[in-house]
């Protein structure tokens, strides 16, 4: 499991940060790969749960729902509706949430409301990924080197860093000193003391890197905290959801790390937080 695990982040991590560096189209084409694949994982949760989904309707939207992305720019959404997003996509979340865990019911408008669900829940957030990519900012140049990089790229690796940097400390904390269970019902696995130790990580790496990019450190570390919590949530989500289905992983498409929600349940929560936080702090 271990040597799987790391022969494919040795793979997955340079090819993931070239996509990311190219941006684009390169970047793109790999988010709907990974929205088709976590649609896919989710649709087959939910049907564990009586919430069958329509994915012929599924997957033609979420390819959309990318290419509008990564073509579009914020200033297209208008004013009122910027501001209103993040409070809108916080509501839809928690009454699709909601519905998905509730007790099962059938049905055409069943189906057409669990494909919506599904649709908010991973190419929506997943969209933020390609949004953040395209943060404005100026250039940001490399220590020791004359080579300049957009602040998007810069603003994402970040994000990832810090999601993942937050990942392995609640592991590594809860391993060594755990002893009190966060949700015993949900994730026995997971302490009181990781995720204290995954939110400490999440604090330090993002205001660390964020003041390395500019960002005053007070904004840095209200924003990994941000992302400390909201990480956390979308994994014990994640995990509600697989216990509900009676699955130990989402799918099995990245060897040693399980499904694509088990890998990027902590960034599609933290992406959309992260994206709207520095859109507001940097004023871009």
């Amino acid at each position: 499991m271990l040597r799987q695990r790391l022969l494919t982040a040795g793979l997955g991590i340079p090819v993931g940060l070239l996509l990311i560096w190219l941006g684009g189209w390169y970047l793109a084409g790999a988010v709907a790969l990974l929205a088709i694949g976590g649609l896919r994982e989710l649709y087959r949760l939910m049907k564990a749960r009586d919430r069958l989904a329509y994915p012929w309707l599924g997957y033609p939207l979420a390819i959309a729902l990318v290419v509008a992305a990564a073509t579009s720019s914020s200033q297209s959404l208008g004013p009122v509706l910027l501001k209103l997003e993040p409070i809108l996509l916080a509501a839809a979340m928690m009454i699709g949430g909601a519905w998905v865990l509730s007790s099962s019911r059938a049905g055409a408008a069943s189906r057409l409301f669990a494909t919506l669900v599904a649709h908010m829940c991973v190419p929506q957030l997943l969209s933020y990924v390609l949004r953040l990519r395209a943060l404005g900012g100026p250039l940001v140049e490399l220590p020791g080197s004359a080579v300049a990089v957009s602040a998007g790229f810069c603003w994402l690796v970040a994000l990832m860093l810090a999601v993942w940097g937050m990942d392995t400390a609640a592991y590594a904390v809860g391993k060594a000193v755990g002893r009190h269970k966060l949700c015993p019902k949900i994730s026995p696995g997971k302490t009181i003391e990781g995720a204290i130790g995954g939110l400490l990580a999440a604090i330090a790496l993002m205001a660390g890197l964020g003041h390395w990019l500019g960002l005053p450190l007070a904004h840095g570390l209200i924003l990994g905290a941000g992302v400390g919590v909201a990480g956390q949530i979308g994994d014990l989500f994640e995990s509600l959801l697989k216990r509900r289905a009676g699955v130990k992983d989402s799918g099995s498409l990245l060897p040693g790390h399980g499904g694509v929600l088990d890998r990027f349940d902590s960034l599609l929560f933290a992406a959309p937080l992260a994206y709207f936080y520095l859109s507001f702090a940097l004023g871009v």
